[in-house]
C-alpha cells in the first residue's frame, strides 16, 4: 500500500508533577496519541500503554484506550481494537467507532523507542535530584 493512503499517527511521551500531599509528589509519564491530528480517545481516557506494546508484538483485539478509572467500557470502549499486521502496515479497527486507521509499522516503533528513551532520561535526570519518576503505563516496567 502507498505511503500517502497512511494514517498519522503520533505517540508522545507526557510528564507531569502528581501530589498525594505536600510530602508526597512524584512526577509521572503516561502515553498520548494523536491519529491525524486528533486524539482518538476523550480527555478523562487513558493509552494502556503494556496493551499497545502487545499490539505491536501480535494481532488481536485490545482495550488500548481506557477510561481513567481503568474500565475501558465506561468510556464506551466496549469492543477495543482489533489489531492487525500487514507487511508494513498496523492496521487499528475501532470496533465501538466503526473506523478504520492504517499506520506505518516503521513509525509507530520508531515513536514507541523513542518515548522508552524518553522515560529512561527521565527516570535517570529525576533519580539524580531525588525526585521520584513514575514512567508510562500501569501494569509495566519501562526501564527492562
Amino acid at each position: 500500500m502507498a505511503k500517502e493512503n497512511l494514517d498519522t499517527i503520533y505517540i508522545e511521551l507526557l510528564v507531569q508533577a502528581c501530589q498525594m500531599d505536600s510530602d508526597r509528589i512524584w512526577m509521572q509519564g503516561s502515553l498520548g496519541i494523536d491519529i491525524n491530528s486528533k486524539k482518538p480517545y476523550e480527555d478523562s481516557d487513558i493509552v494502556m500503554a503494556d496493551l499497545l506494546l502487545e499490539s505491536m508484538e501480535k494481532e488481536g483485539t485490545y482495550f488500548i484506550f481506557s477510561c481513567c478509572c481503568g474500565m475501558p467500557d465506561c468510556s464506551g470502549w466496549e469492543k477495543g481494537i482489533e489489531v492487525i499486521h500487514e507487511e508494513d502496515t498496523i492496521v487499528w479497527n475501532l470496533l465501538d467507532h466503526n473506523k478504520t486507521f492504517r499506520f506505518d509499522r516503521k513509525r509507530m516503533e520508531s515513536d514507541i523507542e523513542e518515548v522508552i528513551q524518553e522515560a529512561k532520561n527521565y527516570n535517570a535526570y529525576f533519580t539524580d535530584r531525588e525526585i521520584r519518576y513514575v514512567g508510562f503505563g500501569y501494569n509495566m516496567n519501562p526501564y527492562e
